[in-house]
């Protein structure tokens, strides 16, 4: 059983443990191998369970954010399960005859052919997202209803914390009804409310916040972050009880949370350095275009800009590139300068006398694998994650961060298993090695071309019954896009009421 809590961090977990709020994954933690995790950068959803699932880093599987980084005519295209370009732990187990229970798992949508049941994770509306497909109908009619995450993300309403409350305890209650009436070899579910909360609510809850707030009277958000923590406790103590003790447990994060205090425009700095050009809005362009380039008084205007933010929350920048771009401007003679002209501005940017950026890197570098070129060319490192890249057009080059917590690149793992020595690991183990080391518990074979290893906390190692897996034989597929080309206005709207856009 592989139980996902979506932004969890030791940094909070360690800190309630010893007020007794945490009882079961102290459980967990006394039981079980525990390390922070080094997740991928950006630290963010889509690549960090992609790189989960697939023990491959961004270069080898290509998911960089919710949507494409390289879309030639700079639209809001979504990337899905169908986008991952290459074989995962689900055709690697599946090809040794195992059956999957997967709910809520980002980046899996649409559902696949797989045996066992699915409920995904859509960015999108829709009412297909679960197989077999009367899954959801039995749900609703044994009175456990199950909602998309999408529609139960955070709106811009405070009263969001008792929401998020009561969709841990649907999410769970959906479970403990699939895991009694459709029993699979393996589970995986992920919790994603303790992401949601600690974006929105960190500044009730910290005095040192630099955008602290005093909770209203009998709201409860000072205590927002601990309630979270405690109602997904509850959560994984009741899926716990659901399986014996001879039973694997994993209980992991994509990414932490921690403060958020500013937002730096970068595309204002482009722009103040003649890199990017703007127009009045709502004169005319020549094509459609995301709606982030879009701002209230100016525009992107590619004719004339030579470098860009692709996405929001990306890190990255992509030159304006002749023939790769619909409107690209710059050839590939002049494409090293123009890389050297951008990261001469970003490096400069200082916060408090401090480089806002410890580096900005070449995406050959960063992202080494069969799709970097799905990469933005350039990467931005904080030096500070309190500091979020954002992409607005209007308004000052610096602004408070519209979430008042930001992710972390570390994560948390608990691995508990007969076969596993328990103990809290004094260095950080790497996302991509976490799925290794439970199929390594499991006996279970993986291809040798990933990027993970297994971390070595399995004292009793059965064998790989039938050794490493060919990737041709694992399923990998091409990444090629099948999801809408055109924005969504719902998915874009939720999305920037979270804060991603």
């Amino acid at each position: 059983m592989v139980i996902g809590l979506d932004g969890a961090s030791f940094d909070i977990v360690d800190r309630l443990v010893p007020t007794g709020r945490l009882p079961n994954l102290a459980a967990l933690l006394g039981s079980g191998a525990s390390a922070r995790v080094n997740c991928t950068w950006p630290a963010h959803t889509a690549p960090g369970w992609s790189s989960f699932v697939s023990g491959r880093r961004p270069g080898g599987h290509g998911i960089y954010q919710f949507f494409d980084t390289q879309d030639r005519d700079y639209g809001a295209h979504l990337t899905q399960a169908s986008d991952l370009g290459c074989s995962s732990a689900w055709d690697w187990l599946t090809a040794q005859g195992w059956s999957l229970g997967l709910v809520n798992v980002p980046m899996s949508h649409p559902p696949r052919e797989l045996p066992g049941y699915q409920i995904t994770w859509p960015l999108q509306q829709t009412i297909r997202y679960c197989r077999p497909a009367g899954l959801l109908a039995e749900l609703a009619k044994n009175g456990v209803h199950f909602q998309s995450d999408l529609a139960t993300m955070f709106r811009g309403d405070m009263s969001y914390l008792d929401e998020a409350v009561a969709s841990v305890e649907a999410r769970v209650r959906s479970l403990e009804y699939l895991m009694t009436n459709h029993p699979t070899d393996l589970v995986m579910a992920v919790l994603t409310e303790a992401d949601r909360v600690c974006h929105h609510y960190w500044h009730f809850c910290d005095p040192e916040h630099p955008r602290y707030e005093a909770a209203p009277s009998g709201s409860g958000w000072d205590e927002a972050v601990e309630r979270i923590y405690t109602a997904l406790d509850d959560g994984v103590g009741r899926l716990l009880e659901m399986v014996g003790d001879e039973t694997s447990v994993v209980v992991a994060s994509d990414h932490g949370l921690g403060v958020g205090r500013y937002g730096v425009a970068v595309h204002r700095l482009l722009a103040e350095a003649g890199l990017l050009a703007t127009v009045p809005t709502g004169q005319r362009q020549d094509g459609q275009q995301a709606s982030w380039f879009t701002g209230e008084e100016q525009s992107v205007d590619f004719g004339r800009t030579r470098v860009y933010m692709p996405v929001p929350g990306s890190y990255g920048l992509n030159v304006n590139l002749a023939g790769r771009q619909r409107d690209g401007i710059v050839t590939e003679r002049d494409r090293a300068a123009v890389l050297a002209a951008a990261t001469d501005v970003l490096a400069d940017v200082r916060l408090d006398g401090e480089p806002v950026f410890s580096s900005v890197v070449p995406r050959d570098v960063v992202y080494p694998g069969a799709h970097v070129t799905r990469a933005p060319d350039l990467l931005l490192v904080p030096r500070d994650e309190s500091v979020l890249p954002v992409s607005d057009l209007d308004g000052p080059v610096w602004r408070p961060s519209w979430q008042t917590g930001l992710h972390r690149y570390q994560g948390m793992w608990i691995h508990r298993s007969p076969r596993v020595k328990p103990g809290r690991l004094a260095e950080p183990v790497r996302i991509v090695d976490l799925l290794p080391t439970l199929l390594t518990d499991l006996g279970a074979s993986w291809p040798d071309t990933i990027d993970g290893q297994p971390v070595p906390v399995v004292r009793e190692q059965p064998a790989r019954p039938l050794g490493p897996l060919a990737e041709d034989q694992a399923g990998a597929r091409d990444g090629h896009h099948e999801g809408p080309t055109e924005e969504d206005e719902y998915t874009s709207q939720r999305l920037r009421e979270m804060g991603y856009l």
